[in-house]
């Protein structure tokens, strides 16, 4: 017995949905990865950005401070606040380093293009399988024409 019009159709979808899943996988993988990556890079220039704000806060503190020791005189406080601000550059620059390489593995994700175009050339080939069944259904037989 032949299959029906609905059985090749959800045999079709089937078979589609499989495909459609191996794809997605193969296309999906790799985004996922560098979306990763980059949220760990991100995460970093983060916790980097507020040791910076800390230090910075710190560093000011003890500047004020210096500079009323300064007007005096060069004690052991000015020696303090010129490492915490060494300490706050070294800082900034790893943070802006990780934020720049954050934004380089976000730029690499790339939507599933290629599995949505699949999806779209499987779908109109459906629809258009089960129109072509449905116009096969709808015509009159030869029979019927014969018997008018």
């Amino acid at each position: 017995m032949a299959p029906t019009a609905f059985q090749q159709v959800r045999d079709t979808l089937i078979e589609f949905l499989t495909r459609e899943k191996e794809l997605a996988k193969l296309e999906l993988k790799p985004a996922a990865k560098h979306g990763a990556f980059g949220t760990g890079f991100a995460g970093g220039a983060a916790v980097f950005l507020l040791h910076a704000g800390w230090m910075f806060v710190v560093t000011l503190a003890f500047a004020i401070g210096w500079i009323f020791e300064a007007t005096l005189h060069m004690s052991v406080l000015g020696a303090f606040t010129i490492g915490f601000l060494i300490s706050m550059i070294f800082a900034l620059i790893v943070a802006v380093i990780l934020a720049l390489l954050a934004r380089g593995q976000f730029k690499k994700v790339k939507a599933p293009t290629a599995t949505i175009e699949e999806a779209k050339a499987t779908f109109i080939a459906i629809t258009d399988t089960v129109s072509g069944a449905e116009l096969l259904s709808t015509k009159p037989s030869t029979r019927a024409l014969k018997d008018r």
